[in-house]
């Protein structure tokens, strides 16, 4: 609930439904906002401010503890006091001098998309929108979304989502809103005037009333003047002059004796820097800004992300001490801050990392070593898993250790999301989408991935038992046929027909021509459409897999897995009678185990790049070497068993569209967020990777959804995406792209710069256009002949080849210009 405040600070009280429509109805609220609008547009400046500033003011983000101001000396009163600022979960927006910007604030009203209007399935979602005093600006209120961070970062999503610059002095959770008219009120959910969140107020709220920079808001004011795209720069929260720490404001700072002492691993940092610039290489002019946001932002990695020591750092570069002579220190100092203000990899960027390799900072390991001695990956990713599993994963993980357990949910999430084949949900651009999951448990020989043969028996049993009925026909086809070739009174009997039923458990070795039967008849009626049912493949052994696809029985196998993905169409048209030719959507999922060996031979440098590496979600098993498996502990757990069959068989009775728009548009935020990660550090891999995370994100955690809220969803056919959820996404988004990069990344990298190498255009330039460009931009036919030295005739006749091709023109007889832009030639 928010407040209304009438004069002072004691007087403020919570504002009712009631309270706010008598302000804003208020003939007294009206005529001075007349009168203050008629000073503003006549250029009475502070005219308008004292009218302005006479209005109630209403403060949505705080409520405010009793207390006796900041000096202690006040008589007690809800004081507008940092420290006793309680935070209410909404988010207040200001977009002013729209009118500057070829705006009005209804034009800016019409951006908000109409699904942050739906304040249960947004998380953000609006709860008013008004014009302002001025009647030149907009302001909006939203809830927050705990996952997205502090005031000043829900202000920018929004700024970004709208595409416009935005206050960024509304950086205090006091800040006032005036009242206004009720004409000028736009748009309001009911819900503002009890709205309270505070999960926002327990993770946030400490931090904020402590005067925590990172939280309050450390931004400068100057970024105000920059596009709401970029990243905005809050005023420091101790209100000291930009470069006070490090010298006179605006000049730069005196050098620091502690920069000469900088290392990090015992490698200076002078050789690190000198290493990092080496690989990006100078930067081009109009570029420096860029490259000193790329540097900050891989920084962050080796120095605790603190921007003071960061920016010791980057004082270490040449262009970065142009950029302070030239600006000043506070371009440093601030673009650090900014960066810092930006969420982390969980990992270090890759170009980091081999850069600390070649300077020796941090030992180079091989593949297999580096996972067996360094588990804080899996230790992280477990931590965080631990307190979200709940059924069905929490069921699927009890089959292996902990460590691994993230592979389990992956291997099963794989399969419940195939049995969900009849369901789809509204992705973020719009379509709709089915779930596609391919998943691969990668491990040294009897590292215990057996597990996921077993999730396999257990969980597809639905689909195997349906198979049942079309594997006997099948069957039974094939042996009358085989009668028909060896009896001669069965030769006369009448036509067999080929049954056309449907098998979706498909084996690895399967012909091409039974594949496409396969995806021809999995198909069935969902309230009252026709859908594709997807095909499914479990293989224990991926090299097995593997060598299939090179001999004839599938060799069109990895064609399929491309496709499969994003249900892209395949098909065949071949002569032979039996081949199922036509046209074909797929819809196929699976899920495989295999040794790193076997995952090299079936990507690798050569078809690294047709992006099979995106479209499947990798786990590597925990190396258990030298270690007995205890003793009986792979009994049976019948009951367990029979859990996990029974969520199988009711995610199979599962249809129609999956309301989880909420967690849609959370991995959209995580999509965003790594976008402008991946820009910042100039990581192509990063940004190749993220897109297609954002689905196995999304794919991974439905179950989790449907799976704790089973008995609700069929009662009611709702579900509720709650923030555990969310939580469970972003592990999952994090955890895709995690083993990817660790897979591929480095493969990707090299193959993207040995192409950028190899089909670089080669630098020539024949003698006559050396000639040319040595030229003044305006010469004369004896200048060609004495620069090609020639007879009259041919310098003529080369003129007039030039004028022909644009790359100049007669301006008199004998004389010569050339055109813009010829220069360079």
């Amino acid at each position: 609930m928010f407040t209304l405040q009438r004069g002072v600070s004691i007087e403020t009280q919570e504002c009712t439904r009631e309270l706010f429509y008598e302000v804003s109805n208020s003939p007294k609220v009206a005529r001075t906002i007349r009168a203050a609008r008629a000073a503003r547009a006549a250029g009475f400046t502070k005219k308008y401010d004292d009218l302005k500033k006479s209005l109630p003011g209403f403060v949505f983000m705080a409520n405010f503890m009793p207390n006796n101001g900041k000096s202690g000396n006040r008589p007690t009163g809800l004081w507008h006091l940092q420290s006793a600022a309680k935070l209410t979960g909404m988010i207040m927006h200001d977009f002013d001098h729209l009118g500057e910007k070829g705006l009005t604030p209804h034009e800016l009203y019409a951006r908000i998309p109409e699904w942050m209007k739906d304040d249960k399935s947004c998380s953000f979602a609006l709860l008013y929108a008004g014009v302002t005093p001025s009647g030149d600006g907009l302001r909006l209120v939203t809830m927050a979304d705990v996952q997205r961070g502090n005031i000043a970062d829900q202000q920018q999503h929004i700024a970004r989502l709208l595409n416009a610059e935005y206050d960024d002095s509304v950086k205090n959770a006091d800040r006032l809103s005036f009242a206004v008219t009720k004409d000028d009120i736009i748009y309001i959910n009911d819900l503002i005037f009890t709205y309270e969140n505070p999960e926002y107020d327990s993770k946030y709220g400490n931090l904020y009333r402590a005067g925590d920079a990172g939280v309050a808001s450390r931004r400068s004011k100057r970024s105000n003047k920059r596009s709401s795209k970029s990243p905005q720069l809050a005023e420091r929260q101790d209100n000291k002059p930009l470069g006070e720490d490090n010298g006179v404001a605006g000049q730069p700072a005196a050098e620091d004796s502690s920069v000469q002492e900088l290392s990090y691993n015992n490698i200076p940092a002078q050789t690190i820097i000198d290493k990092w610039i080496e690989k990006k290489g100078a930067p081009k002019p109009g570029q420096r800004h860029m490259m000193l946001l790329r540097l900050a932002s891989d920084l962050r990695y080796i120095c605790d992300n603190d921007p003071k020591l960061i920016a010791k750092w980057c004082r270490l570069a040449p262009f970065v001490l142009e950029i302070e002579q030239e600006r000043g220190a506070d371009e440093i100092d601030q673009a650090c801050e900014d960066m810092c203000d930006k969420s982390m990899l969980m990992y270090t960027p890759k170009n980091l990392r081999v850069i600390l390799e070649e300077t020796g900072a941090e030992e180079v390991k091989s593949e297999e070593s580096g996972v067996k001695s360094d588990l804080s990956w899996y230790a992280s990713f477990w931590e965080r898993l631990k307190p979200l599993l709940t059924s069905p994963y929490k069921e699927a993980c009890s089959l292996t250790e902990d460590y691994n357990k993230l592979g389990a949910v992956m291997a099963a999430g794989g399969m419940f999301c195939t049995l969900m084949t009849r369901c789809w949900y509204e992705h973020f651009n719009g379509d709709r989408q089915r779930m596609n999951p391919q998943v691969y448990i990668i491990g040294m020989p009897a590292a215990g991935k057996s597990f996921a043969d077993r999730l396999d028996s257990i969980i597809m049993g639905p689909m195997q038992a349906a198979d049942r009925v079309g594997r006997e026909a099948e069957a039974e086809y094939n042996r009358k046929l085989k009668e028909r070739q060896t009896s001669s009174k069965e030769l006369k009997g009448s036509a067999l027909k080929k049954p056309e039923l449907m098998v979706r458990y498909c084996l690895s070795k399967t012909s091409n021509a039974v594949l496409f039967h396969r995806m021809r008849n999995a198909h069935e009626q969902v309230d009252g459409e026709e859908m594709h049912l997807h095909l499914y493949t479990f293989d224990s052994e991926l090299d097995a897999n593997t060598k299939a696809q090179s001999g004839g029985t599938w060799i069109d196998k990895h064609d399929v897995e491309l496709k499969a993905f994003h249900n892209e169409r395949t098909g065949v048209d071949f002569s032979n009678v039996d081949s199922a030719n036509g046209v074909y959507e797929v819809y196929y999922n699976t899920v495989c185990t295999g040794t790193p060996l076997s995952l090299q031979r079936k990507i690798n440098i050569r078809n690294v790049n047709d992006g099979l590496c995106s479209r499947i979600a990798f786990f590597r098993m925990v190396p258990d070497g030298f270690k007995m498996i205890a003793k009986g502990s792979r009994t049976r757990n019948h009951d367990l068993e029979c859990c996990l069959k029974q969520w199988a068989f009711r995610f199979d009775s599962m249809k129609g569209e999956l309301k989880v728009q909420k967690l849609v548009d959370h991995v959209y935020s995580l999509c965003e967020q790594s976008a402008w990660e991946a820009e910042a550090s100039g990581d192509r891999v990063l940004d190749f990777l993220r897109k297609r995370a954002v689905f196995y994100a999304t794919w991974f955690t439905i179950p989790r959804i449907y799976g704790r809220q089973w008995d609700a969803y069929q009662k009611t056919g709702e579900v509720e995406v709650d923030d555990s959820d969310l939580q469970f996404a972003t592990l999952m988004y994090e955890a895709v792209i995690y083993w990817q990069d660790h897979f591929f990344g480095r493969m990707l990298q090299e193959s993207w710069d040995n192409a950028e190498q190899d089909y670089k255009p080669r630098k020539h330039m024949s003698a006559n256009d050396a000639v040319f460009a040595q030229l003044k931009n305006e010469f004369t036919t004896q200048d060609v002949i004495g620069r090609l030295n020639i007879s009259k005739g041919g310098a003529c006749a080369q003129l007039n080849r030039w004028v022909a091709q644009g790359l100049c023109e007669r301006t008199a007889q004998g004389r010569y210009k050339k055109k813009i832009g010829a220069a360079a030639v």
